[in-house]
């Protein structure tokens, strides 16, 4: 920009964001990450705003928290406009928003411009924009690139004249929202290809989920002791329990391996959806008495877990996940649905397997009978390098770099 007193070139600074999320009410990783965005970039030195129509507290996890105003959740129209006028207000130097309609709408003609965080597959939520005609080409392509969307996405749903109308047009506002970004940021290849395929875009790769203070963490409590389990080894699993999750492909592993694995025990930590389901199948299997579901843990417990586990495992269908990486970061054995693309994936303490139950089952019963030697560092995928990214990222949107 232009100095009008001296005619000098003068560099834009960043000085304030909005972080814009339509929701905030879970405890996802969404979530998680725009907390951490917030603290990192308040920490720089930047005012930092959080936008949201829906909250609840259970969403802020153990984050303090004071830069965050609830907007009227209304109509879809109203909240654009609530959006926009409350945008113009602020008038921050960007938008960083998770995938959403409201975005673009909320910021055209203002000069605000935004970068959009995608952090999920449109084939992975019950998203039915990805059966908008505008996608038709590309659709059975992606359907068929990855194991979890053959399984879990129907190819030709029906829907009604109505609900068929609703699907074009939101499609349509929706290719804007992506186009219209100035960058787009996603965690995975597998992402960054889907992103180009549906949207003509490209989109950057970040990682991260890792907080510094878990590569040296030191237990608070013993797990094994707490839950009686002193003598015996643990094969843990965390997360949502939801059918995404893949939880009863976990139980169904763990059946097969245990005759062979007298001393193993799988815990569960989690609560969702589809807990009446497992609890279930663990009935029907007999294991009653071998698997523990623990509900949710707390943050500042859930290390103790990780720390206490021998195998951890993700049979996920997701194309990003937090979890494995905590557990990493405690130098634990993860073994991970081979769908996930990561370099860690290469690392020896890493053992991907197939998506099912047979493929766990090997997948567990190796990482068992496996020894590990040497330390894997994961400080490359701490909060706080992962947000230098992004601001670096912001940095170069707002003085006009387009690299």
């Amino acid at each position: 920009m232009v100095n009008l007193n001296t005619g000098m070139l003068v560099e834009k600074k960043l000085k304030s964001i909005v972080l814009f999320i339509y929701t905030l009410v879970g405890t996802g990783g969404a979530e998680r990450l725009l907390l951490e965005e917030h603290n990192f970039f308040k920490k720089m030195g930047i005012k930092t705003r959080i936008l949201t129509f829906r909250f609840k507290r259970k969403a802020l996890f153990n984050y303090k928290l004071c830069d965050l105003e609830v907007l009227k959740e209304s109509n879809y129209l109203s909240e654009v406009l609530s959006l926009r006028k409350r945008l113009k207000e602020i008038k921050p130097d960007l938008v960083v928003a998770v995938h959403d309609l409201h975005v673009y709408p909320a910021t055209i003609f203002t000069g605000i411009p935004y970068i959009l965080h995608i952090h999920g597959s449109m084939f992975w939520t019950n998203d039915w924009k990805k059966y908008a005609l505008i996608h038709k080409r590309v659709f059975k392509t992606i359907r068929e690139s990855i194991i979890g969307h053959k399984q879990f996405v129907p190819e030709k749903p029906r829907f009604s004249a109505l609900g068929r109308i609703r699907i074009e047009v939101s499609s349509l506002l929706d290719y804007l929202v992506v186009k219209k970004a100035k960058k787009v940021l996603v965690l995975s290849p597998q992402m960054k290809w889907e992103v180009e395929k549906l949207y003509g875009k490209d989109a950057i790769v970040l990682r991260g989920g890792v907080k510094p203070d878990l590569l040296n963490y030191k237990p608070k409590q013993n797990i094994k002791e707490k839950l009686g389990l002193k003598g015996k080894r643990i094969l843990l699993s965390v997360g949502r329990l939801d059918p995404r999750k893949r939880i009863d492909t976990l139980i169904k592993a763990f059946a097969s391996v245990r005759p062979k694995f007298d001393d193993v025990v799988l815990i569960i930590v989690g609560s969702g959806s589809d807990e009446g389901r497992l609890t279930a199948l663990v009935k029907e299997l007999g294991l009653g008495d071998k698997i523990i579901f623990t509900g949710h843990v707390k943050d500042d417990e859930l290390w103790d877990y990780y720390a206490g586990c021998d195998v951890f495992a993700t049979p996920a269908w997701a194309e990003f996940d937090i979890a494995p990486y905590e557990a990493l970061a405690l130098q634990k054995k993860v073994v991970w649905s081979s769908e996930m693309a990561d370099d860690l994936l290469k690392d020896e303490r890493v053992i991907a397997a197939e998506p099912t139950s047979e493929g766990f089952a090997e997948g567990i019963e190796k990482a068992l009978m496996m020894k590990i030697r040497g330390k894997l560092d994961l400080q490359e995928y701490t909060w706080e390098n992962y947000c230098k990214k992004i601001l670096n990222i912001c940095e170069r949107v707002v003085c006009g770099d387009k690299a």
